[in-house]
């Protein structure tokens, strides 16, 4: 890359031009053969700042207010991106291609096929390696529009923190991505329009399944803050006991009925209890994975699963590898 590469932005909302025009000063070295770009510390909107020439479609002509999406072909093997002024949801197009990484303090390995989604908060810099040249749509949202959104549906944004997703998988969010990349092509008002609805489902998402909520808030229709916290703590603290940890046993122990219960917390939570429960327990197995040489079977086994198998299937189905895989690429 050349010297200093500016972007102008013609978009409103929440991406004023202000905050848009960012200089960015990088060089490209060579490490061992490979192709890294280094670039100097600074804060920067998205990445179109310092990787241009990698731009396949970009929504910023097409006045977007609350969302930009990027369509990027990388070819770079290597390198570093300082912290971001938005959240960055990045979805894998095609093909897949093996990836190291480092986001914030928490560093990762893994496969990504094409779908597989990562979640990059605000404010965290970034420092990739691949093997292969990446094919991915970047999704970038305004921290204030997210509070914006967050408030809308009686979450005390204040209180949330996102946090950081690699190689997961969401078909919702998918789905949602792909809508827009369609939108991409279009430059008429009604897929404006279309695209900025997309982006509020978009933030819902984001604060709803990748957020933490340390209070929230009573929901139109959800559970009162209390018992929410009550019932998140009573299926952390019983994950291993998968006789235990049943959503009626989780409903008494806040004293709600069993239907009242379910679908109270779905729509706290964006997301039902049973899918909750399966994603801490893979979330739990994920770090014994990672930190323990305990057997994959006892693993399954504390993380409240029926059978190795049954973990297994869950954990490829979520994760897109099996333990195995997934433990061997650490």
């Amino acid at each position: 890359m050349g010297s200093a590469a500016t972007v102008r932005s013609e978009q409103s909302g929440y991406f004023p031009p202000s905050a848009a025009i960012r200089p960015v000063t990088g060089r490209t070295a060579k490490f061992g053969g490979r192709q890294r770009l280094a670039i100097a510390p600074t804060v920067v909107s998205d990445l179109s700042l310092i990787y241009p020439e990698a731009v396949v479609a970009s929504s910023q002509p097409l006045g977007w207010q609350n969302l930009r999406a990027l369509e990027m072909r990388q070819t770079i093997s290597e390198w570093t991106m300082p912290p971001l002024e938005n959240h960055c949801i990045v979805i894998q197009l095609g093909p897949a291609v093996d990836v190291t990484a480092r986001i914030g303090d928490e560093n990762f390995e893994q496969s990504l096929e094409p779908g597989a989604i990562i979640v990059v908060p605000a404010g965290l810099s970034v420092d990739w390696q691949q093997d292969t040249p990446s094919h991915t749509l970047h999704l970038y949202l305004d921290p204030q529009f997210l509070r914006t959104t967050a408030e809308s549906i009686d979450v005390d944004y204040g209180q949330v923190s996102i946090a950081t997703q690699f190689g997961i998988r969401d078909e919702h969010l998918h789905h949602i991505g792909m809508s827009l990349r369609h939108e991409l092509k279009d430059s008429n008002v009604i897929g404006r329009l279309y695209a900025d609805s997309l982006a509020k489902v978009l933030a819902m998402q984001l604060v709803r399944r990748y957020s933490y909520l340390k209070v929230l808030q009573t929901s139109r229709g959800g559970m009162a803050p209390r018992k929410l916290r009550k019932a998140i703590e009573f299926i952390n603290d019983n994950l291993d006991q998968e006789q235990t940890v049943t959503l009626g046993a989780v409903a008494e122990a806040v004293q709600m009925s069993y239907f009242h219960f379910s679908r109270a917390f779905k729509q706290s939570m964006g997301i039902s209890p049973n899918a909750y429960m399966t994603e801490q327990r893979i979330a739990r197995a994920k770090k014994m994975l990672s930190d323990t040489d305990l057997p994959i079977a006892d693993i399954a086994l504390r993380a409240g699963f029926a059978s190795q198998s049954h973990f297994t299937t869950t954990f490829r189905k979520l994760v897109w590898t099996t333990p195995k895989a997934f433990r061997d690429r650490l």
